[in-house]
C-alpha cells in the first residue's frame, strides 16, 4: 500500500478497463488453485513497522518526507499522515535463527529512522494511537502525505461512501468524530507480520490466525487514549474499522460486511477468501498493460480489503505462495515488545494449527465476538478459547496461549523461544501492558505531553513495559 499510483485521477473506464483485468487475473488464479500450483516446501518471515515522528514536547511532527529523503532506504516508506512513515523489512527463512535475524534487521532499520530524524531535531516513537494527537493534526490538507495514492483514495473512498466519515468508540468516555476525509485512519500505527507457510498448510493456517489474534490484540494492547479520550485497549481495531468504510447508506442498510473486518467464517479454501474480494468496488482502479501472472490488478485491490487476518497470493520467482499478513499487533512500547509480539504471534499460530480439527468447533461467531471483547477490555476481557472453555483473557494466555505458542516455536525449531515468551508471560502476570501503563498516566496527570515524553525516556531504554515504573 506505500507504493505510488501513476495517475492523479481516475474516469470511469478506469474501473472498466480494471475490472476487465481483475477477472482475467482472478481467472488465472482458479487456475493455480485447480492444479495446486503453489509453494508447498517454503516458510519465510517478514515484517512492516509504523512509527510516529514527535517534536520535543511530544506532539505529532509532520517530517516524514524530509526523514524519508535523509534517510534514503527503500526499505522506508511514507503512510497516510506526514508523521508517520513505516519501515518495511527484510524476509527471512523460518529457521532456528528467523527472529534474531529480525530482531537485528529491525534494530538496524529502526536505529537508521531515528538518526535520520534526529539531524532534523525529530523524534521517533512506537505507539498504537498517539496519545497527543488532536483533531488538528488530522486536517488533511496540511497533514496528509502529499502523493497520488493518498489523495485518491481519500477521493474515492468519500465518493463511495457520499457522507462523511463517523467515528463512535465507547470506553470509558464516549468519542463521536465526523470528518469528510480519511484522516481519522492515521490515528493508529502498527505492526504487520508477513508469515509464509507451505501450502497444504494454508487453510488450518488461516483458522489458527484468527484465533491467535484474539490473543495477541489483548496481549499488545497500547492504544487506550484517543484524542484525549479514554477508549478501548486496542482502540485501532474500532478506529480502523470505522474510518476506512466505504459503504453509502443503501449498503449500510443492507448489512453489507464492511471492508475492514475480522472474517467472515471458516473456510475450506483460500480460493473462497479471493472470490470474496468481488463483493467490493475497487478504490483505485489503476488499470496497466501488464502480465495475467503479475497479478497487478488483483494484488491492488487485495490490498484495499483490510482484513485483519489478510490473505497474500505472491511470488518470487516460481512458484506461487500463500501467506497472511496478520495486522492486529499495534506498535510499541519499545522494540523488545514489539519482536515479542512478532514471536508470540507466529508461534501461536503454530502452535494452534497443530490440532487443526479443534480450531473449528467453536461457531465462528463466538469468536469473532470475542475478538472484539479483547481488543476492548484486553486482558481482562471474558473469552471463549477454541476448546470450549470461557474464562479471563488473562487466564486464557496464561494456561493455554503462551504454552500453545511454546509448542509451537519448538516444533519450528526455534532457538530459546523463553527469551522473548517469559517476557510475554510477565507482562500477562503483571497485567502491565503498554495500554494499561498509558491508562495509569492519564489517570494520574491528564496531560498527553506529559505522557508522550515520559514514556518516550522509558522507550528508549527498550526496557520490556512490564518493568516500567509506575506513572
Amino acid at each position: 500500500m506505500g507504493d505510488e499510483i501513476c495517475k492523479d485521477h481516475f474516469e470511469q473506464e478506469d474501473y472498466r478497463l480494471f475490472n476487465q483485468k481483475l477477472e482475467q487475473e482472478m481467472a488465472f488464479i482458479r487456475h493455480l488453485f485447480a492444479s495446486n500450483a503453489f509453494d508447498n516446501q517454503t516458510r519465510k518471515l517478514g515484517y512492516e513497522l509504523e512509527l510516529c515522528l514527535l517534536d520535543h514536547s511530544g506532539a505529532p511532527a509532520p517530517m516524514n518526507q524530509q526523514v524519508l529523503e535523509q534517510a534514503n532506504n527503500p526499505l522506508l516508506t511514507y503512510e497516510l499522515a506526514r508523521f508517520n512513515l513505516e519501515i518495511n523489512g527484510n524476509a527471512f527463512d523460518l529457521d532456528g535463527q528467523v527472529f534474531q535475524q529480525i530482531e537485528q534487521d529491525l534494530s538496524e532499520l529502526y536505529r537508521q529512522v531515528v538518526d535520520s530524524a534526529s539531524a532534523l531535531d525529530t523524534d521517533v516513537g512506537l505507539f498504537g494511537v498517539l496519545p497527543s494527537l488532536q483533531l488538528r493534526h488530522l486536517d488533511g490538507e496540511r497533514y496528509m502525505s502529499d502523493m497520488y495514492r493518498y489523495r485518491l483514495l481519500n477521493q474515492c473512498l468519500m465518493d463511495m461512501r457520499q457522507r462523511d466519515v463517523h467515528l463512535e468508540l465507547n470506553g470509558l468516555d464516549h468519542l463521536i468524530v465526523d470528518k469528510h476525509d480519511v484522516m481519522l485512519e492515521a490515528l493508529g500505527t502498527s505492526l504487520q507480520v508477513h508469515y509464509q507457510f507451505p501450502f497444504d498448510e494454508a487453510v488450518d493456517s488461516y483458522h489458527a490466525a484468527l484465533w491467535s489474534s484474539m490473543a495477541a490484540v489483548a496481549v499488545s494492547a497500547n492504544s487506550p487514549l484517543v484524542l484525549q479520550s479514554r477508549g478501548w485497549q486496542e482502540s485501532r481495531i474500532a478506529i480502523f474499522k470505522q474510518s476506512v468504510d466505504t459503504r453509502n447508506a443503501q449498503e449500510l442498510h443492507d448489512a453489507v460486511v464492511p471492508r475492514v473486518h475480522f472474517a467472515k467464517g471458516y473456510i475450506e479454501s483460500w480460493l473462497e477468501l479471493f472470490e470474496d474480494n468481488r463483493n467490493y468496488t475497487p478504490i483505485l482502479p489503476e488499470a496497466m498493460d501488464t502480465p495475467v501472472e503479475d497479478l497487478h490488478h488483483f494484488k491492488l485491490h487485495n490490498g484495499t480489503i483490510w482484513r485483519w487476518v489478510r490473505p497474500i497470493l505472491d511470488r518470487c520467482g516460481e512458484p506461487f505462495h500463500c501467506r497472511l499478513e496478520l495486522r492486529v499487533v499495534p506498535s510499541g512500547p519499545t522494540l523488545i515488545d514489539t519482536l515479542c509480539n512478532l514471536v508470540f504471534h507466529v508461534g501461536l499460530t503454530e502452535g494452534l494449527k497443530q490440532d487443526a480439527a479443534a480450531l473449528t468447533r467453536i461457531p465462528y461467531e463466538s469468536l469473532e465476538q470475542d475478538f472484539y471483547q479483547a481488543a476492548r477490555l484486553g486482558l481482562e476481557a471474558r473469552v471463549s478459547w477454541c476448546h470450549g472453555e470461557m474464562d479471563t483473557m488473562q487466564n486464557v494466555l496464561l494456561k493455554h496461549a503462551i504454552p500453545t505458542a511454546d509448542q509451537g516455536l519448538q516444533k519450528l525449531g526455534i532457538e530459546n523461544p523463553g527469551r522473548w515468551l517469559d517476557i510475554i508471560e510477565q507482562r500477562v502476570k503483571t497485567g502491565k501492558t503498554g495500554a494499561d501503563w498509558i491508562s495509569r498516566h492519564w489517570e494520574k496527570y491528564h496531560d498527553e505531553n506529559r505522557l508522550v515524553q515520559q514514556y518516550q525516556a522509558l522507550a528508549r531504554e527498550n526496557i520490556p513495559v512490564h518493568d516500567w515504573p509506575s506513572p
